[in-house]
């Protein structure tokens, strides 16, 4: 290579480092939603700090138990997806069956 093109490629390569960083900044908009969910748990974290250790036990009850609730929702709500797609699969494979194939026999 002449050094020419080595200096082109250098500057090349300079170029599209600077616009990688430049797009990789994220949207000002999710900046602020971040920041303010981060001050939201700071808050909560110190609120819970403040408590007694009693009044801590029963917090981290609650929020276990929610926690738990919301799991088990969502896990229902996949079993539920999961047998519609299994319904779905057997209703089609009953109607290739036995639609399709007396319609066969007819003809």
């Amino acid at each position: 290579m002449n050094p020419e093109s080595e200096q082109e490629l250098q500057r090349r390569l300079k170029q599209l480092e600077a616009e990688i960083k430049s797009s990789s900044t994220e949207d000002p908009r999710l900046q602020t939603l971040l920041g303010s969910l981060e001050a939201q748990i700071r808050r909560s974290l110190d609120w819970v700090k403040s408590l007694s250790t009693t009044k801590r036990l029963a917090v981290f009850g609650i929020a276990a138990l929610v926690g738990i609730f919301l799991l088990q929702t969502v896990l229902k709500l996949v079993a539920s997806v999961i047998s519609m797609a299994l319904l779905a699969v057997l209703v089609y494979l009953g109607y290739k069956f036995f639609v399709s194939s007396s319609q066969e026999n007819k003809k």
